[in-house]
């Protein structure tokens, strides 16, 4: 018991080091839910809870063992209690401090069907024009085509009907 003690802290604290020194969360063990919203938030399973589950896991059941305890169940059970715990304060500090303020951008960010904007640069017929649109606060430009091939002055508004390889296809706008 006490090798398997021993191997999880040493294991735990290696690969934690590693995973300071080297980079962060390289595994999440999270499905993608699809959401409009990108991520549902961080999983509990992500690779510095895990380690600091398992570092903690042997280093108490490596203590409880050379202080004496005598019940092997009861060294486990308390060692795997302390690690789920540890486990647990690291996803909070996680969740609550790290991941709220990460403002990655989500699959939502890129997909601008249905967008309003109006053209800052006309189409004449099968060309490309460019239009301006307000995205989270930021004015934006992107190339723009007509749907049907008919030309749009500039400062029609418009509409984005769909995207591909980074130029949007647009209708006009009546209200």
């Amino acid at each position: 018991m006490m090798t398997l003690f021993a191997i999880c802290f040493f294991v735990g604290l290696a690969l934690t080091l590693l995973n300071t020194f080297f980079g962060g969360d390289f595994f999440e063990f999270h499905a993608d839910h699809g959401s409009a919203q990108g991520h549902g938030g961080p999983s509990f399973f992500n690779l510095s809870s895990i380690l600091a589950s398992l570092t903690v896991f042997g280093g108490i059941g490596f203590i409880l063992n050379k202080v004496g305890m005598t019940s092997s169940l009861l060294i486990l059970l308390i060692a795997i209690g302390a690690g789920i715990f540890m486990g647990w304060l690291f996803f909070l500090l996680f969740a609550k401090v790290i991941y709220k303020h990460d403002d990655s951008m989500k699959e939502s960010d890129f997909n601008l069907s249905g967008q309003l904007g109006k053209l800052s640069v006309p189409i004449h017929g099968t060309g490309t024009g460019e239009m301006m649109f307000v995205m989270q606060g930021t004015t934006r430009t992107i190339s723009a085509r007509s749907e049907q091939g008919e030309s749009i002055p500039k400062g029609a508004k418009v509409l984005i009907l769909q995207m591909n390889k980074g130029v949007a296809t647009v209708t006009r706008f009546t209200e």
